[in-house]
């Protein structure tokens, strides 16, 4: 199982960065409500056309060697904002690659993984530690005497399931997929430089591709050998076999498989039609060559929660539209699942469970973008998703393994994250201008406050407000030499709403805001 999903920072945006983020921008969290209606805005119409022309121009897209998929969607709309189909000169399955046509997603498996547990679980077992569900895990400490060998035991008591899911259980990758041994005969290993091995230190099972899958027990004897790569919470370390742990423990508790729990109450209850763990028909399925060879039946087994599900651009814009507006989870455990559970060692980078967070700066204000990608055989994969913005998209790509296909998904990626991030700001901006600002006036009280929304400074702008014929925020303002403070204030979204109850039985949700000086 060649997993492998790399943190990545998106090319174009990556020089924002470097960019000053404005004082007035200070608290976390949008400038602006998330536009409602990006869906035929000029914003949307440019951000359409700067992506053609960058596709168009781009030689790693245009090489012809991968087939692929991208879809850009907004909570606001059932339907894509954008959505672009490629099919290389040569056979990959399908006659043309549409929406329903199916790729594997790999590690994108895992936000699903995570998502299962949280719906079936719920996040107040994070802190569990691993131990509590696979005992066996408990007899892996040394056997010389040593009170603990923290070099060459994981302490598996010490590992949360929290931190299974946000690969901070400073544990390996994988057990056996990127053990050498099973891939280089002895002779080759010696003319590298490496030792022999006896034939018990070389795994037998766990190779994708290469060698069957691991039983439970095989695993679990190879996790009981693994040296761990960091102390538990030090620094985060990708792992795959650490979705396998999430998996057993959830199944511990509930008496589910996770592949069960993930098909019934995630793929079947948003429809996802074509997704599944299980290979589907090669009918529908995007296979650039010899199936085997590009990792299209390739099987995982208890590494299923890592990297198995095969899905769609249709299906995944059902998923990430699901995740961005609380279908399946309460709102309160969406917020804390889109949220960094630690930095990376690269500047604007975090990690999430199991996102992998980008930090950038936009419109001079930092905002947050929570990714995920997959790799394994010739098929790559990322969902994208802004929760300022109720934005996010899908990129699908495969090929044979020589081809570009990581280069054309991550080419897709920073195209998509240039282009249609900047034009939902851009339409957020403008429909606050539209909806709030202006002066407003109250005869009865002589009150009045004057909102403004400038292309300076995030957030809406209070240039002027007075409370009975009192200027409270402006130039004449008597805070000013008391406090230091009402020259004027900018308004942020809180995300806090009071909701009514109508006669008729509906409700009716008013926002409120706050006021930052």
């Amino acid at each position: 199982m060649k997993s492998y999903s790399a943190s990545l920072l998106f090319g174009a945006l990556a020089t924002l960065a470097q960019e000053t983020v404005l004082p007035e921008a200070a608290l976390a969290g949008p400038g602006f409500p998330a536009p409602s209606s990006l869906s035929g805005s000029d914003a949307l119409a440019t951000a359409i056309g700067r992506f053609d022309e960058a596709v168009a121009r781009s030689p790693i897209v245009q090489a012809n060697e991968a087939a692929w998929a991208v879809a850009v969607f907004s909570t606001a709309d059932e339907e894509p904002l954008y959505e672009r189909y490629f099919t290389p000169d040569y056979d990959v399955g399908v006659e043309e690659v549409n929406r329903e046509s199916v790729f594997r997603i790999a590690s994108v498996s895992k936000v699903f993984s995570v998502w299962s547990f949280l719906m079936e679980v719920g996040d107040e077992r994070f802190n569990d530690p691993i131990t509590r569900y696979i005992p066996e895990l408990g007899d892996a400490g040394p056997s010389d005497g040593a009170l603990y060998d923290d070099i060459d035991h994981v302490r598996w008591d010490e590992v949360t399931l929290g931190q299974l899911a946000s690969h901070l259980a400073g544990i390996p990758r994988d057990p056996s997929q990127t053990d050498m041994s099973a891939q280089l005969g002895p002779e080759q290993a010696m003319a590298f430089g490496l030792p022999s091995l006896p034939n018990n230190e070389i795994p037998q099972c766990g190779v994708t591709g290469l060698l069957r899958t691991c039983t439970r027990n095989e695993t679990m004897a190879q996790l009981r050998k693994q040296h761990p790569i960091f102390p538990t919470g030090h620094s985060p370390a990708y792992s795959n076999v650490a979705y396998a742990l999430l998996g057993f423990a959830q199944e511990a508790i509930t008496g589910q498989l996770v592949s069960r729990a993930i098909s019934d109450n995630i793929l079947s209850a948003l429809n996802m039609t074509v997704s599944s763990f299980n290979t589907p028909p090669p009918s529908g399925g995007v296979i650039p060559g010899n199936a085997s060879s590009i990792g299209w039946d390739w099987k995982t087994g208890v590494m299923d929660p890592a990297a198995s599900i095969y899905s769609s651009a249709g299906d995944m814009l059902k998923a990430g539209r699901a995740i961005l507006k609380s279908t399946t989870l309460a709102p309160a455990q969406t917020r804390r699942w889109l949220k960094p559970m630690s930095q990376t060692g690269v500047l604007g980078s975090a990690v999430g469970a199991p996102w992998e967070i980008r930090h950038l700066v936009l419109d001079k204000r930092l905002t947050q973008l929570y990714t995920k990608q997959g790799d394994t055989g010739g098929y790559r994969a990322a969902l994208v998703l802004s929760p300022e913005h109720g934005l996010g998209a899908v990129v699908l790509s495969a090929g044979p393994i020589e081809s570009n296909s990581a280069a054309v998904r991550e080419t897709l990626m920073n195209a998509v994250g240039a282009v249609f991030l900047p034009a939902a700001e851009l339409q957020a901006r403008e429909e606050a201008r539209s909806n709030f600002a202006g002066t407003y006036t109250n005869a009865a009280t002589n009150s009045s406050v004057t909102i403004e929304v400038d292309a300076s400074t995030p957030g809406l702008g209070v240039t002027h407000l007075s409370a009975r014929g009192i200027e409270v925020i402006g130039p004449s303002s008597p805070f000013i030499p008391l406090y230091g403070a009402g020259q004027s204030a900018r308004l942020f979204p809180s995300g806090l709403r009071t909701e009514r109850a109508e006669a008729n039985g509906t409700a009716t949700q008013e926002p409120q805001r706050r006021a930052v000086t």
